[in-house]
């Protein structure tokens, strides 16, 4: 049977890997920043704009209710009805990458957890759009998990987990989630909560990071060694936001204890 001019291709198996790269980057672009622009591929592929309108044009042939141009902005944006078809986003770690100014990340040094796609696709567009979003939480204070509103503003991760930064309509505080522990989403609704006032997060500090002055100079050098500090002063100054200081000392302070050789970082603010 012919098939109409219309009718999308059900499979991608025609495509060679370089075209299917450049589809999946497609929807990386649309999902993380929420627009695309033939820019997108020529400068991530190298590509010339030729190839990027036919990839375009190959892209909406198959999934047409993915996308659509905007005259005003000059780019393609997605549509309500956007899934990505061709990625299966668990993680943050495949956009941190990808610069968008609308959607802040902070990296710093600290397993992986990973949040459902669908969880992951609605808190990004969440933060992107500046909403607020129903979610079904997980906490550590709770038998079972509980409905509340989030705004949230932006990402970070410590390298051991990712959380989302929101203001909490219930606690009518800024406060971290860990994305793993959202189970589902709801009902997105606008939102007034202002992500400048986020003292905790806009406020940058410095910590001292140094092998514990308890043990003996040599575990303290062994470990200097281990992570990588200054051979001669011990001592590593590092920036990080304010909010995420708890989880730096959870990270090398987590067991309070009196013997030296089980808290082998100190951890310190100095301003």
């Amino acid at each position: 049977m012919k098939k109409r001019p219309d009718q999308a291709p059900s499979s991608v198996n025609d495509l060679s890997p370089a075209i299917l790269k450049r589809m999946q980057h497609i929807e990386r672009c649309l999902l993380w920043r929420g627009e695309l622009q033939r820019a997108d591929l020529i400068n991530e592929f190298g590509i010339n704009p030729i190839q990027a309108s036919n990839d375009f044009r190959a892209y909406l042939s198959r999934f047409p209710d993915s996308m659509e141009y905007n005259g005003k902005l000059k780019r393609y944006v997605p549509l309500r009805t956007f899934t990505p078809k061709l990625i299966t986003p668990t993680t943050l770690d495949e956009f941190v990458s990808m610069s968008s100014p609308s959607v802040p990340v902070a990296v710093w040094p600290l397993p992986n957890r990973n949040a459902s796609p669908e969880v992951l696709q609605a808190m990004i567009s969440a933060v992107r759009d500046r909403k607020k979003i129903e979610v079904l939480y997980q906490s550590m204070t709770g038998e079972q998990p509980n409905w509340r509103f989030l705004s949230p503003h932006a990402f970070a991760s410590d390298n051991d987990r990712w959380h989302v930064r929101a203001y909490c309509h219930s606690r009518n505080e800024f406060r971290d989630f860990v994305l793993g522990r959202i189970l589902v989403t709801r009902h997105i609704k606008p939102s007034d909560a202002v992500s400048t006032t986020d003292t905790d997060w806009h406020t940058m500090i410095e910590v001292l990071i140094t092998p514990n002055p308890g043990l003996q100079p040599e575990q303290r050098r062994a470990i200097a060694a281990e992570y990588v500090l200054p051979p001669d002063s011990l001592e590593l100054t590092m920036k990080i936001r304010k909010s995420m200081l708890f989880y730096l000392k959870a990270k090398f302070e987590p067991i309070q204890t009196d013997s030296p050789a089980a808290h082998q970082l100190f951890v310190g603010q100095v301003s």
